[in-house]
Parts: C-alpha cells; structure tokens; sequence
C-alpha cells in the first residue's frame, strides 16, 4: 500500500522532470552542446602532450567529480504527511525504501556525466584499467556519500555543511586514488567511517519535520534550476534583500513615479531583490569567463558566449511576471504598454551592462579581433526585443 503510494508520486516526479527536460534540451540546446563537447574534447586533444604528467590535471579530475557528488535525497513527502503518515510509521519501511532507491538513481546523475566528461582528462597520465578503477571508486563515492546524507537529515547536524566537508573529502580520496590506485581503498574506509559516527548521532528513526523541510529545498532547487532555462509552473517566488547591493538600489525622483516610469523602478528592485536572479546571472558570468579563457577557438568561443546571453535574457522575463501580474497594477491602474515600455527600457540596459563586460573580456583574450566582439551588444538588443514580444503575447492569452 505505502510503496504504492511513493511510486504514484515517483511517477508523478518523473513526469514532470520528463516535460521540463523536452523544453531544456531542445534542438538549439543539443546542437550546441554538440559543438561545445567537440570543441571541449578537441581542446584537449590538443594539450595531451602538454599536460603529460602534470600532477594539476589530476588534481582538476578530483575536484570537479568531487563537486559533481552532490547527492539529492527525494522523500516526496508533503506537509500533510506530517499528520497522516506519522501514526503509521512503523508500516512505511518499504515506502522510504523505494525513496532511497529514487533517490540514488538521481544521484548518481551528475557523477556519471561528470566521469565521461573527465576521460580524456584522466587518460592523460593513467591506463584504461586505471580509469576504470577510478570509475568504480566514483560509484562507491556517490553510494556512501548519499547514505551519509540520508543518516544528517534524521540527526541535529547541519546537512549543508557535512555536505561541504564530504566534497574536500570526496576531492582528497579521490586525488590520492588517481596518484596511486591503491589508494582506492582508503575511499571506503574513510566514508564507512563517518558514516557509523553519523549513525550514532541519529536522535530519530524518521525526523518527519527535517525531512518535510528538506523537500521542500529540493523541489525549490530543482525549480531554480529549471527556471535557467524554462518558466517552472507554481514555483514560489522568494525576495531576499542583499545588502551589498543596496548601492544599485539609489533614491529615486520623485518625477519619476508616475505611469509611465514607475516600473522602471519597480523591474530594477525585483531584479536586486530577487532570490535567485542576480546569483544566477553570475554564474552564468562566471562560466562565460571560465570558458573563454579556457577556448581558443574564437568561433566556439562567440557561438558559447551568444547562448549563455540568451539564457541570461530568458531570466529576466522573470521580473517582468514578477511584476505585471500581481495586483497593483490593479490598485494602481496602469497601461499594459506603459508596464511593456518599462520593462523593455529597463532589460535594455541590463543586457546592454552584461554585453559590455562580455565584450570587454573578449578583447582582453582576442584582442587583434576584437571587433567581432561588438556582435554581443547588437545579439542581446535583437533577442531581447524579439523574446520580449513573446512574453506580451503569453500574457495576452492569459488575460480574461
């Protein structure tokens, strides 16, 4: 009965991650994963003779599997559990069960793509046998990481931070493994460890309150994610105010309240107090500069740099549906073309900021053509132009 009752909401997990994933990858989206992983491995390809026994490569292979083992924990319990499900607790152990097998399925995810991703890496200094020991010690990484994590949830530690000291852990073992392959036992020996004292520390056989609350994060993350790339239906909209960006947030005119510049003002704060946004575009910034000082081919290099702008300009439709469709344009009635022109003045100048940055790092790295970086600029004026229509015409099918 229970473990119907998880698969009827696995089924329905499943389902929705199925229906974000279409949107995600796309045609546009895998034509250019093409390309940058041809590049990527091209790249490299090339530096295999400049990288032989560079013990920095290693270390960049530990690092980023490591980052990479972050496993999910998916009870698809709801608040209403708290109240339902608690008096039978004793009869739910083959429902919590199937969420762990979920839940590894799930994990092993990330570390999979990011052993395939690492091969040529690893190849670089170690044998084919060698790298499938590596590979085996990933899969025993992922398992004792993910049993680590369930045993925090039901403890008083802060899963976070274990979760932290797990990647330098992880990152060590891992390094040591590929600096010696006899080293590979040190991996279950150390992660069995902190799990028995993990264990010992658990003050309950199910903390329903933590494991509640900790859904709850998952689901926001898993939507946070999504929403790099696609509008997440009935995904809670938070505002968190940064103080250092309180400098952005100047006084403003009085003149400039009126109908037809009031949500210049209203944009500008959604964007700095928007709990994701601003973090997510600097992230995406940040992958920018990793990759174009890691590429040298200029063409990939435009072609990646135009698509990261592109998922930038997609975010910022956000503050637009922040905005425009909560109830004070109502109390306030204001023209929708007036709210439009708002919001088109406002990501003018956003895009047209982060076009700068891109060009102005595109010429510190290909200086002689720094010309073709003055594409940036006039793509992300274009496409926001375009994708904003396509807001407007949304927002048309969904008024009465």
């Amino acid at each position: 009965m229970w473990t119907d009752l998880f698969k009827t909401r696995m089924d329905k997990d499943i389902s929705k991650r199925m229906y974000y994933m279409k949107f995600i990858f796309n045609s546009h989206f895998l034509i250019f994963l093409t390309i940058a992983l041809g590049a990527f491995f091209y790249s490299l390809f090339e530096l295999r003779d400049v990288l032989h026994n560079n013990i920095y490569v290693d270390m960049l292979v530990a690092v980023l599997v490591a980052l990479s083992i972050t496993p999910t924990y998916r009870s698809l319990l709801k608040e209403a559990d708290l109240i339902f499900l608690v008096p039978v607790e004793d009869e739910l152990n083959g429902y919590f069960k199937e969420a762990e097998r979920y839940s590894l399925a799930l994990s092993y995810i990330f570390p999979v793509v990011m052993v395939i991703l690492t091969f040529m890496l690893v190849l670089i200094n170690h044998t084919l046998i060698e790298f499938a020991i590596f590979s085996v010690a990933v899969i025993v990484t992922v398992y004792l990481t993910f049993k680590i994590k369930v045993e925090t949830i039901h403890t008083l530690l802060n899963t976070q931070l274990v979760m932290y000291v797990l990647i330098v852990f992880n990152a060590i073992l891992l390094y040591l493994t590929l600096v010696n392959i006899y080293f590979v036992a040190l991996i279950p020996l150390v992660l069995s460890i902190v799990l028995l004292i993990t264990r010992k520390k658990r003050i309950l056989k199910v903390n329903w309150t933590r494991l509640v609350d900790y859904e709850t994060h998952e689901i926001n993350r898993f939507n946070t994610i999504i929403s790099m790339f696609a509008n997440v239906k009935n995904a809670d909209k938070k505002f968190k105010r940064r103080k250092y960006l309180d400098v952005f947030m100047r006084k403003q005119n009085v003149k400039h309240f009126d109908q037809n510049h009031m949500y210049d003002y209203m944009f500008h704060r959604s964007f700095l107090r928007d709990f994701d946004l601003p973090m997510i575009i600097l992230r995406l910034m940040l992958l920018f500069t990793i990759f174009i000082v890691w590429m040298s081919n200029i063409y990939v290099t435009v072609i990646f740099s135009l698509f990261v702008l592109y998922i930038i300009i997609l975010q910022l439709t956000q503050i637009y549906q922040s905005q425009a469709y909560l109830l004070w344009p109502k109390i306030w009635p204001v023209r929708r073309s007036n709210i439009q022109k708002s919001y088109i003045r406002y990501s003018h100048k956003v895009i047209f900021i982060i076009s700068i940055i891109f060009v102005i790092i595109f010429v510190i790295m290909h200086n002689k053509e720094f010309y073709i970086g003055l594409i940036f600029p006039i793509f992300g004026y274009v496409l926001n132009q375009l994708l904003s229509k396509n807001v407007y015409k949304k927002e048309r099918a969904l008024s009465d």
